[in-house]
């Protein structure tokens, strides 16, 4: 996210005047952590304080700042992995999900949505800190991601309405708990009826969100084309053109 302008930095002050019951710690109470939910609501201040309110409540109740302590389900690490590939040029996380080769349907119904979903929660945290004291490259504190979703392996069959209602469940509440963090996502390998996937989704996805999405085909030199465009050929998977000789769950199969 771009620094507060000086409107921001008066509205940010207010803000943090109407939360201090929570007495937030440090990261959270940051300008760059609080404007998120001030720019979420573009500017509405009883709005981004409700919203901060539900986030702190629900945050409570998965015990977020405690999820790195946790085992994560072997059945998750191996059918629903997320990997960190590197940095953009502006310091941004990269992240490859193989979403085609997700077995989601295997994960419900061995370890449940709950904590399919806990999982996904336990990841974000991973990208938390690894974008804790960041700078990009005008010294603003890093707060958002990029992620590459390649859907090469994406059937029909995985469309179970139980994986559509957990897949739906997840973007809507990081769209609710998780506000402007998404930088870009890039979608690769699309088959021709992900249009009728992404229709169950689109609802839930904020409009500002939805700006940041870029959809490709099966044409590969189109999509490895704009990959290279916005990163580092060294973050870039071999597979997808690049140099990054890291090994990918799943894609290696």
């Amino acid at each position: 996210m771009a620094s507060p302008s000086p409107y921001e930095l008066k509205l940010l002050g207010e803000f943090r005047l109407r939360v201090k019951d929570f007495n937030l710690n440090e990261f959270l109470n940051s300008d760059m952590e609080l404007l998120r939910w001030i720019r979420a609501r573009e500017n509405k201040l009883d709005q981004a304080e409700l919203m901060l309110r539900k986030h702190m409540k629900w945050r409570n109740e998965v015990n977020f700042d405690q999820l790195l302590l946790w085992d994560v389900p072997k059945q998750c690490q191996e059918l629903l992995p997320e990997i960190i590939l590197g940095f953009d040029n502006d310091n941004c996380p990269v992240i490859l999900s193989p979403n085609g080769k997700w077995d989601i349907r295997k994960v419900l119904q061995e370890v449940g949505p709950e904590t399919a979903l806990l999982a996904r929660w336990r990841n974000v945290k991973t990208i938390q800190e690894a974008m804790k004291n960041k700078l990009t490259s005008e010294g603003v504190p890093v707060t958002q991601y990029n992620v590459i979703a390649d859907l090469e392996g994406l059937s029909m069959a995985q469309g179970t309405f139980a994986a559509l209602r957990m897949f739906s469940e997840s973007v809507q509440m990081f769209e609710a708990n998780f506000p402007e963090y998404s930088k870009l996502l890039i979608v690769i390998n699309a088959p021709w009826f992900f249009p009728m996937f992404y229709k169950c989704i689109k609802p839930f996805v904020a409009e500002k969100t939805a700006g940041k999405i870029h959809i490709y085909g099966k044409n590969r030199k189109e999509w490895m084309e704009f990959l290279v465009s916005i990163f580092p050929v060294h973050v870039i998977p071999k597979v997808y053109g690049g140099s990054n000789g890291i090994e990918i769950p799943l894609l290696q199969q």
